[in-house]
C-alpha cells in the first residue's frame, strides 16, 4: 500500500494548473500509479483523486462512483480509474451542487456542472468503456477530469459569494461560513479601532 502526499495550491499552483499528459499505454508504471491513487483515496477522506494532485501529470484518475451525499462514509463505494477520460456528450441541464477538493483544503464552492453526460475512458486494465453518468457521479467525473485539464473548482465559481471556509466548532462539528464573511471578518481584526456597533 502506497499513500502519497496530496499537493495543495498554496505551494503547487502552478503545477495544479498544467494540463495532464494522455496515457500511451498501459504499463507497469500506469498500474502502479493506479494502485497508488486508490490507495490515497483510501487513506483521505475523499471522493476523487487525479494524478496531478500527486504530482503526476498523467491523465488518470480515481473516483468513488455511486458515492451517496447523505451518508457519511465516503468509502461505501469502490474506487475506479480513468484513464484518458473524456466528455462525448452533455445534457444542457445544469444542476448546483458544492465541489471540495484535497488540494484547496478547507474550502468548498457552488458549482454548476452538467447534470447528464456520456464518457469514454480506459479502465486500469486497458478496457475502452462508455457509459452514462448522472447527478452526483457526473459532478465528481467533471471535477476530476477538471484537475487534468489544469482547471481548479476556484476557476468555475460565478463568483467569490459561491466560496465557503470550512471552520470547526468547539463541539467538533464543521460548519461552511461564506469566505468574504471571513474575509471581512479578518479585515476588520487588522484595523486597530473600536469595531462597528
Amino acid at each position: 500500500m502506497t499513500v502519497k502526499r496530496i499537493l495543495t495550491i498554496n505551494k503547487h499552483e502552478k503545477l495544479l494548473k498544467t494540463p495532464s499528459e494522455p496515457v500511451k499505454k498501459i504499463t507497469k508504471d500506469i498500474r502502479q500509479l493506479a494502485q497508488d491513487i486508490k490507495d490515497t483515496i483510501d487513506e483521505n477522506p475523499a471522493v476523487g483523486l487525479a494524478a496531478p494532485q500527486i504530482g503526476i501529470l498523467k491523465r488518470v484518475f480515481g473516483a468513488r462512483m455511486g458515492y451517496d451525499e447523505e451518508s457519511e462514509d465516503e468509502k461505501q463505494a469502490q474506487v475506479e480509474i480513468f484513464i484518458n477520460p473524456e466528455i462525448l456528450e452533455s445534457s444542457e441541464e445544469l444542476s448546483r451542487g458544492y465541489d471540495a477538493c484535497l488540494s484547496i483544503p478547507g474550502m468548498l464552492g457552488y458549482t454548476d456542472r452538467n447534470q447528464k453526460i456520456k464518457v469514454r475512458y480506459l479502465d486500469e486494465h486497458g478496457k475502452k468503456v462508455e457509459r452514462d453518468l448522472e447527478g452526483m457521479d457526473a459532478r465528481v467525473f467533471q471535477h476530476e477530469l477538471d484537475h487534468l485539464d489544469g482547471i481548479l473548482f476556484l476557476q468555475r465559481l460565478s463568483s467569490l459569494d459561491d466560496l465557503y471556509v470550512n471552520i470547526k466548532k468547539d463541539d467538533g462539528r464543521i460548519i461552511s461560513i461564506p469566505y468574504l464573511k471571513v474575509r471581512e471578518q479578518a479585515s476588520l481584526g487588522d484595523v486597530k479601532s473600536e469595531p462597528p456597533r
